[in-house]
């Protein structure tokens, strides 16, 4: 042994462990690098010849394929530190030193702990007793070059990579959509189901104008997206799933889909702490490294991403100052398009009460100013509705041509999708069959799992096909002639469709920025009116004004419907007059529909008398200007009680009238229905009820039933001290 040895190593050194400390920086050095772990492993013999038992020699290697740029990860290090710190470890034994950590401040650490602890260090080129002054300085110099030379290779691959992005030709990570062939080259994926996705996912985001849109469209058509496994034993696999925001999102952003090569879109930051971590952050486009056009095949054109990207920031409603926004579900028509004329900032709807509002509030908000302007959000809404119907008057036709056939490619396009997924499943259960024909027989265990899984992609592909059929007998029903013939009539009545029921306020706002890019407005409190400029898509644009009603308007109700209530008030009760104004399309100075109560109130308010009130008391016994009679009078007339009266009324013997349930009952009681009544009618020749149930063959439930129907009207005639009825036929069978 080497006499300087012996003066470093003492006899405390070798009652402590000896720790061989083994590491590879990479996976890929594991397979094609096993010298050099052999090497390592073989320390241990060195450690036995410096006079270590056997027992005492132990070996760390958790940290095979961890480079030592870092220790956060080094499980093996950490403990080797652990141990050193606790005294446990007599020497260390490596290869060379930088096995150790290629980290200034780890390499310092286990130095300066080493040197405390009497712990010794080895490598092939000697031993080390980090307490004399000499060693310790060899060690650290050497731990400065091995950092050092870490830089230098480090700056040496990145210079590498970035020349070779520079010419487009670093083969970096594609996404799905796209295959490298063995040649580097990079063609569109050879799935035809691949393909039809991802063009779909763009077809419908040029549509919708928004990615949850795009997901929502899918998940309504139960459409999957592809994904190919990148790592692991399912590398290049691809697999369907359901579509999530993140994907649609990464899909429309993504560079690639245009056909650009892009280089350096993120950028690493050390983040102090303890341990420190690294974040990724995404640079804006002008600060990409490289960004080379036409390089890959493209899905979509360069211009139509710089769009796409565009809409994107556009719907970033909140957080940009010029943000349309997408198109929400509010009622409120103008959301995201109008512009405060005095600050440029965007005005936003208010919901607090019952009269939305257009106000522009980001002063409010930021220092505590005052409002810059609002203004009422039905007139605004009312007069850009009416602008932009005038407007597109002269192509409604062409647009609603167009639309159906957008209508039928997407249907042709959707049912293209189920063919693809078809032929996908009809492979599958062929190539299940295949494999089973080609299994031994005797084979069983081989045998059974094909069957297995041929029977699976049976019933699979089956169960796809009734989807499919399905599908065909609802969603993807082509327009019949008719039903076209029936779109264009109605494409005459624009108006009536954009206020229709069935047309939400999301399309509104969808048929509105179309051709409207945005609404500038400035208000003036003092004359209760507003200034709109709109800018059109094509860049033109156009000056309008706004005028709020007067104060205390929807008080006033003009003179022509209050004297058109005065003439229906001598013949009509109230809910009847309500009926007969709403029929005539005449509504309340707010736009709403006549009610019972709303008439009341009119006529108490300008003092209009009623000829057909609701509550027999009024009219003390009188008739009613309609000839109707309350229950208790025309018991009177006919010497009845009123409780009969009600009882005719159920059966269908008087016509009656009733506002509401639980309401006065009125009757109709003229001549003719006192004389059938009264028992003064000539009716001996009619037939009775039982005559007519014999006849009829029903009961007698199901004769008074054709009497509430109109179909025979009853007479009453005195049969000695009883009376009987008697049915006049009116409606033949």
């Amino acid at each position: 042994m080497n006499p300087a040895l012996n003066l470093k190593m003492q006899p405390h050194h070798l009652q402590r462990k000896a720790v061989v400390y083994v590491r590879q920086s990479t996976p890929k050095q594991l397979i094609f690098n096993q010298e050099s772990t052999r090497r390592q492993y073989q320390l241990t013999e060195k450690a036995h010849q410096l006079g270590w038992p056997q027992p005492l020699i132990s070996v760390i290697d958790d940290d095979l394929g961890m480079s030592g740029a870092s220790s956060n990860q080094r499980q093996g290090f950490q403990r080797l530190v652990a141990s050193i710190s606790l005294g446990e470890i007599g020497i260390v034994l490596v290869t060379e030193v930088s096995r150790l950590s290629r980290l200034n401040s780890d390499w310092h650490r286990v130095l300066e702990l080493c040197a405390i602890f009497e712990t010794l260090i080895a490598d092939e080129d000697g031993l080390y007793d980090l307490g004399d002054p000499n060693d310790r300085l060899v060690l650290g110099l050497k731990g400065t070059l091995f950092a050092a030379e870490l830089q230098i290779l480090h700056a040496r691959m990145q210079g590498a990579l970035k020349n070779k992005a520079s010419r487009g030709e670093l083969a970096l990570r594609l996404p799905v959509g796209y295959c490298r062939l063995q040649d580097g080259s990079v063609v569109l994926d050879p799935d035809e189901r691949v393909r039809w996705t991802i063009q779909t996912l763009f077809e419908q985001f040029a549509q919708l104008k928004s990615a949850r849109g795009v997901q929502r469209y899918f998940l309504q058509h139960e459409l999957t997206m592809p994904r190919r496994s990148q790592i692991g034993q399912d590398h290049g696999q691809l697999t369907w799933v359901k579509p999530t925001y993140s994907m649609v999102q990464q899909i429309l952003t993504n560079p690639v889909y245009a056909g650009v090569f892009v280089y350096g879109r993120r950028k690493q930051q050390i983040v102090p702490g303890d341990p420190p971590r690294t974040q990724i952050h995404r640079l804006a486009e002008e600060e990409w490294e490289v960004m080379l056009p036409e390089i890959y095949p493209a899905y979509v054109s360069l211009d139509q991403y710089h769009h796409n990207r565009q809409i994107l920031r556009d719907n970033l409603y909140n957080f940009e100052k010029k943000g349309r926004g997408a198109v929400r579900d509010g009622n409120d028509l103008l959301q995201g398009l109008l512009i405060c004329g005095r600050c440029g900032r965007r005005m936003n709807p208010t919901y607090g009460s019952n009269y939305p509002t257009y106000v522009c509030r980001r002063e409010q908000f930021t220092y505590g100013a005052s409002q810059c302007q609002g203004f009422s959000a039905r007139y605004l809404d009312q007069a850009v509705s009416e602008i932009f119907l005038e407007a597109v008057q002269p192509a409604r036709l062409e647009l609603v041509l167009a639309s159906l056939e957008v209508l039928e490619r997407e249907r042709q396009s959707l049912d293209r999708h189920w063919q693809l997924r078809l032929e996908g499943a009809r492979y599958a259960v062929k190539l299940a069959q295949r494999q089973y024909d080609a299994v031994d027989p005797d084979n069983r265990l081989v045998a059974r799992e094909l069957e297995r899984r041929w029977e699976e992609a049976l019933a699979a592909l089956n169960e796809l096909e009734q989807e499919y059929g399905r599908v065909r007998r609802t969603e993807l029903v082509p327009f019949s002639e008719a039903e076209q013939q029936a779109v264009r009539q109605l494409s005459q009545d624009l108006p009536a469709l954009w206020f229709s029921s069935t047309t939400t306020a999301a399309d509104r706002k969808r048929l509105l920025r179309l051709v409207i890019q945005d609404v500038t407005v400035t208000t003036c409190q003092a004359q209760r009116s507003a200034e709109l400029v709109i800018l059109w898509s094509g860049g033109l644009t156009s000056q309008h004004e706004v005028k709020c009603p007067p104060i205390g308007w929807h008080c006033i109700t003009e003179a022509s419907v209050i004297e058109r209530l005065r003439e229906l008030a001598l013949q009509l009760p109230d809910h009847q007059i309500a009926e007969q104004l709403n029929s005539e399309g005449i509504g309340t100075q707010t736009g709403k529909k006549w009610t019972y109560k709303r008439v009341f109130s009119m006529r108490k308010m300008h003092h209009i008398p009623t000829g057909c009130p609701v509550k027999p008391q009024i009219l003390k016994g009188q008739s009613r200007a309609d000839g109707m009679l309350g229950a208790r009078q025309a018991g009177r007339v006919l010497g009845v009680s009123p409780s009969l009266i009600n009882l005719w009324v159920r059966q269908g013997i008087l016509v009656s009238e009733q506002r509401v349930k639980q309401s006065c009952v009125w009757v109709r009681l003229n001549e003719t229905d006192i004389s059938r009544l009264s028992g003064t009618a000539t009716c001996e020749h009619l037939p009775t009820i039982s005559e007519v149930m014999n006849e009829r063959r029903i009961s007698r439930e199901e004769v008074w039933e054709l009497v509430k129907e109109g179909k025979y009207l009853a007479y009453r005639k005195a049969c000695g001290q009883k009376w009987e009825w008697r049915l006049e036929l009116l409606v033949k069978n």
